[in-house]
């Protein structure tokens, strides 16, 4: 999930901001009316906006896409653990490295009451809705639904429909929903096209927006159906596309609906262009890779630096037929690293943790694996100015100093920093101070292994869910070799990668671990203790401190950006000092390659590109598709 006036008192609360609609309030003068969702700030368009401003709103519809996927698929239910669902039902066509997605929140099979701007940080306007109403104390939010909104087979969306799925996803869906909406008391209905969240005092401050991207469900449809179950039967929805054909597993099409009912709204015009998208999906990475070079795909968006660099200089790229261009991003990043399950009795201590960051040598890996393309991670909120750093500032110490005495005391007089190596491989000054970690944790060395007080060496696996991502893998086991660590490398295929990370059953893995520019509820998905004891949240760490739950609190009840950073901050360094991550690398590009067939806006946006909001230049695809039928 992603990411207007009351008073300014309300908004210093940290309550929901919703700019008037001239002449449109209800009878109670104390109730606004909205066209749209923002936090804490007015949305960027008036109300009368014709479409968002990163769109050619006259972009021509037609032509078919083909992308190829990774993996496979057994479920059209992407909202529950159960199964592997395919991509494009609720979110973007193309995940960007680091888990981005592009594209809009309207999804393309199913849609949500409210359109988030791509280009603004946290404003969300009205789509299946025609308008919200909220009182001056933030106690409720109605969102009004349009009348001519429809399913695919010809069903009125309701307010019903709205609280079905609300109570669905809570009781039936993924953990992450019933942590993230856990500030909702009720909902109600108020005939057909009204609908009312009743909210509790202590909330995200973001709820009313996340409730307005909360994906819209036909109740009809699931009427008998387990929820519970991975679906394989095409599913209903209102979006712009819906399935048109498919093979389990193996493949599907999308069809985009020419009579779609909100086709002329402003949250959708310019967008939804392809008549047609295919996704084929493939055993892993590098044979998508091959498919996309034989034509077999037209869009890949590129996570691997060394493909970057060494896997493009393929005919059709040296002809221009194909295009490869790094695409500069202002999002944050969040953090990638190995991420090690406290869970697992090797990882308990935060000194061992440490002496894993100490053993990596980011200097040799971003030289002699990555082309020096990256950065090294530093955060859990890169490349925003949520994070920490320096010394704690004087509001971040108000909210540590109340667990000065359970935390690091490094935390309070030191900057957070990882090692620097001279990038030559023989990393021994680091090396040898990752091993007074450990002897310090009650490791010592025996015939040439690292053994505890009973003699057991210690041994750990890596899991991972690609074969490309071995080369990475294997420098560090070898230098974690050199300190007596046994450490072996196991790679499944996505789906079983997914079973095993939702069961927390494995001990370290390669993660990213994304933010917002809007931090929330989504915070206690990722590291409270309630979500470390929940399978299937995104708690993989094991992450389960009470200074932690507390300043994930502060996150959730800040009501302005400066309370909100100190409080982000004051995690960040938590987190940082505990050492449940490696922090490992990251950068602000996107490395996308296309075949020369489409036609693209090129206006500038936020988040970098999206996908949503190009189209197939006819004349261009017929040049490019004729090329490569002849060999191109």
């Amino acid at each position: 999930m992603t990411h207007s006036m009351l008073t300014k008192a309300a908004a210093c609360l940290g309550l929901l901001a919703l700019t008037l609609l001239p002449g449109a309030g209800r009878a109670d003068p104390a109730v606004s009316t909205s066209y749209a969702v923002s936090i804490l700030s007015r949305p960027a368009l008036p109300a009368d906006f014709p479409h968002f401003p990163y769109v050619n709103p006259d972009a021509p519809k037609g032509g078919e896409v083909r992308l190829a996927a990774v993996g496979s698929y057994d479920s059209f239910n992407p909202f529950i653990l159960r199964g592997r669902s395919i991509a494009g039902l609720a979110g973007s066509w193309v995940i960007l490295p680091g888990g981005s997605g592009s594209g809009s929140s309207i999804g393309h099979v199913w849609e949500s009451l409210l359109a988030v701007s791509g280009d603004e940080v946290a404003s969300g306007y009205c789509h299946l809705c025609r308008s919200v109403e909220t009182p001056a104390d933030g106690s409720w939010i109605a969102f009004n639904l349009r009348p001519e909104a429809r399913f695919s087979d010809g069903v009125p969306v309701t307010a019903e429909d709205v609280a079905w799925t609300f109570r669905t996803l809570v009781d039936q869906g993924s953990p992450g929903f019933r942590l993230m909406l856990a500030g909702v008391a009720s909902v109600e209905t108020e005939g057909k096209e009204r609908v009312v969240f009743r909210l509790k005092p202590e909330r995200d401050r973001k709820l009313p927006l996340i409730l307005g991207e909360l994906p819209v469900l036909p109740e009809h449809f699931f009427k008998g159906r387990d929820f519970t179950q991975p679906l394989t039967t095409p599913p209903i929805g209102s979006g712009p596309y819906r399935i048109e054909s498919f093979e389990l597993g193996r493949s599907v099409t999308f069809a985009r609906d020419p009579n779609w009912w909100a086709r002329d709204l402003p949250t959708a015009r310019g967008t939804n262009n392809f008549d047609r998208v295919r996704m084929d999906y493939y055993r892993d990475s590098s044979v998508a890779l091959e498919a996309f070079k034989a034509g077999q795909a037209d869009l890949r968006a590129e996570n691997i630096s060394k493909n970057w660099a060494r896997a493009y200089d393929f005919a059709a790229v040296q002809k221009g037929l194909v295009i490869k261009v790094d695409i500069r991003h202002h999002l944050p990043t969040g953090l990638q690293g190995w991420v090690m399950n406290t869970r697992r009795p090797v990882f308990h201590d935060p000194l061992v943790r440490q002496a894993m960051a100490e053993a990596y040598d980011f200097e040799w890996a971003n030289k002699n694996l990555f082309f020096n393309s990256y950065n090294r991670t530093l955060s859990y909120f890169d490349n925003s100015d949520l994070g920490a750093t320096g010394l704690p500032g004087p509001d971040e110490l108000k909210l540590l100093e109340p667990f000065r005495a359970e935390l690091p005391p490094e935390l309070f007089t030191a900057p957070f920093t990882l090692p620097v190596t001279d990038g030559s491989g023989h990393n021994r000054p680091e090396l040898m101070k990752a091993m007074q970690f450990l002897e310090k944790a009650g490791w010592h060395i025996q015939d040439a292994r690292l053994v505890d007080a009973q003699g057991q060496q210690m041994r750990f696996t890596i899991l991972l869910d690609d074969p490309s991502f071995e080369r990475v893998a294997l420098p560090y086991v070898q230098t974690l070799k050199h300190l007596g660590i046994a450490v072996d490398v196991r790679t499944v295929d996505p789906a079983q990668f997914q079973r095993l990370a939702d069961d927390f059953d494995f001990d370290m893995t390669m993660l990213v671990i994304p933010q917002t520019d809007l931090p929330g509820s989504g915070l206690t998905d990722d590291f409270s203790c309630a979500a470390a004891k929940a399978p299937g949240s995104a708690n993989l760490s094991g992450v389960c401190d009470p200074a932690v739950d507390a300043l994930v609190a502060k996150v959730i009840a800040a009501g302005d950006r400066d309370s909100l950073r100190a409080a982000t901050r004051a995690l960040d360094r938590v987190l940082l000092w505990r050492w449940y991550v490696v922090p490992a690398w990251g950068n602000q590009l996107f490395h996308v390659a296309y075949w020369d067939r489409f036609g693209q806006p090129g206006l500038p946006l936020r988040a970098g590109v999206d996908f949503d909001t190009w189209w197939v230049d006819a004349a261009k695809a017929r040049a490019t598709d004729a090329a490569r039928a002849n060999g191109g």
